[in-house]
C-alpha cells in the first residue's frame, strides 16, 4: 500500500511538472518579426494587381463589358429565339410523334405520312420492310376499303404494334 501512494503521489508530481515546463520550454521567441519576401517578374505582380483590382470593382467590370458586347450580345438572342434550330431534335420529335400516331392509329399515320409524303419511317424500322413495301402494305392493308384478304409483314405477329 506505500508503493502505490508513494507511485501516485510521484506520478501527480510529474504530471505537475510537465505542465509547467510544457506551456513555456517549447515556444519559439523571434527577437525581431520575420518578414517574407516573394520574388516575381513585373509581368506576374501586375497580372496579380489587376485582378485584384477587378475582384474588387466587379460590377463596374460587368457594366463595362455589358455595354461593349451589347449588340452581339442582342443579336445573338434575336436570332437563336424563334423555332428549333437544332436539326436532330427536331427529327427526334417528329419520329416520337409519329411513333405514337403509328401506335393509337395506323389508318391516320399510312394516310398522313407514308402515302402523303413518303416518310414511312416507323413502320419501315418495326416490320423490317423497305419503303416500296411499307406504301404497298399500307395502301392494301390499313387504307384498303375492301374486305378482303391482305399480305402482312412477316414480323407482324412477331412483334407487339409499334
Amino acid at each position: 500500500m506505500a508503493f502505490t501512494g508513494k507511485f501516485s503521489s510521484a506520478l501527480i508530481a510529474l504530471v505537475s511538472a510537465m505542465m509547467l515546463t510544457s506551456s513555456t520550454s517549447f515556444l519559439i521567441r523571434s527577437p525581431a518579426p520575420i518578414a517574407t519576401r516573394l520574388y516575381l517578374e513585373d509581368w506576374v505582380a501586375d497580372l496579380i494587381d489587376k485582378e485584384l483590382y477587378r475582384q474588387g470593382h466587379m460590377k463596374e467590370f460587368e457594366a463595362e463589358w455589358m455595354e461593349k458586347n451589347r449588340a452581339a450580345v442582342f443579336h445573338k438572342i434575336e436570332t437563336d429565339f424563334g423555332p428549333i434550330s437544332d436539326p436532330d431534335e427536331t427529327d427526334f420529335r417528329m419520329y416520337a410523334k409519329d411513333k405514337k400516331m403509328a401506335e393509337n392509329d395506323p389508318q391516320r399515320y399510312c394516310a398522313d405520312r407514308c402515302v402523303a409524303t413518303g416518310n414511312c419511317d416507323i413502320f419501315e424500322d418495326f416490320y423490317e420492310l423497305g419503303p416500296e413495301e411499307v406504301i404497298k402494305f399500307c395502301t392494301e392493308c390499313v387504307l384498303s376499303e375492301e374486305e378482303g384478304e391482305c399480305d402482312l409483314p412477316p414480323g407482324f405477329y412477331d412483334k407487339p404494334r409499334p
